[in-house]
């Protein structure tokens, strides 16, 4: 018998306004899978991510954790299903007024119990998984733009999560820091065993660090399957955004909503009656 997937998402949907940017998502991660979720720019990829922090309520569907339904927990369980979610922010968010030894040891401090120097301990342990061991003194504005975003990864790993979230983890990277990057998720997924998914625009990041990609596209899952599977998906979406070009159906407008034909009856006016 199979386990139950540790994200469910079923049937997922949000608009903003009249604009919709999921429409019935479905997509399962199992444990210790990482799933790479891609496509065109607002095309929902993050809005998923927040949907699974239980940052935003859906319109229609659910996301479920470890089988309990997000958007039915209570503020505690909620905490509680959070501190499993390690979340890396596009940008590392990191706090500016904070070393980096106090970003990585935020969480620790205000969620649990343990000492100054166990703290520090476990920050050390953290910052040396993502290669800045000895860094801990300095400040965000002394570090690169792959510093900062490696500093995220090992807050995010702090209190020992059960599942990684990143988000465009190497947006503005040139391509060295951007392989660097994407070695580190590769590395952490193997020593730590955590489920990941990791929503990018780089094609040679998830075909290295994927174990299935989910490609996004008008709101809608159009593919989610192994990378060898995907790359010769016939879909032309899939096959456009392969290729990066912009010929093909990725760029055209959606087709206008279907109407429905209106049901006509007979009218008993007449106009010559009204003269």
């Amino acid at each position: 018998m199979e386990s139950a997937p540790v994200i469910d998402v079923v049937n997922l949907s949000k608009a903003f306004g009249p604009k919709v940017v999921l429409s019935n998502v479905n997509l399962q991660v199992n444990e210790g899978e990482s799933l790479v979720v891609m496509g065109g720019s607002g095309t929902g990829k993050t809005v998923l991510l927040r949907n699974i922090m239980g940052l935003l309520t859906p319109d229609a569907g659910h996301v479920a954790v470890d089988g309990k339904i997000i958007q039915q927990l209570g503020r505690e369980e909620l905490f509680e299903t959070r501190k499993k979610i390690g979340m890396c922010f596009q940008m590392a968010a990191l706090f500016d007024s904070m070393s980096v030894e106090e970003n990585v040891g935020f969480a620790l401090t205000r969620h649990t119990s343990m000492t100054p120097g166990e703290i520090l301990n476990r920050v050390d342990e953290c910052l040396e998984m993502v290669g800045l061991k000895g860094s801990n003194k300095l400040r965000p504005s002394e570090l690169s733009g792959g510093m900062k975003r490696r500093v995220g990864f090992a807050r995010a790993i702090a209190l020992k999560p059960k599942i990684l979230l990143f988000d465009e983890p190497t947006t503005g990277l040139d391509p060295v820091m951007t392989d660097v990057i994407g070695r580190i998720i590769l590395g952490l997924k193997l020593e730590l065993g955590v489920t990941s998914i990791t929503v990018t625009h780089d094609l040679k990041s998830a075909f290295e660090i994927a174990d299935r990609i989910a490609l996004i596209f008008r709101g809608e899952c159009i593919a989610c399957e192994t990378p060898e599977a995907f790359r010769v998906n016939p879909h032309p979406v899939v096959q456009q955004f392969l290729r990066g070009d912009a010929d093909g159906p990725f760029l055209q407008d959606p087709p206008p909503p279907r109407r429905e034909p209106r049901e006509t009856s007979r009218s008993t006016f007449d106009p010559l009656q009204s003269v």
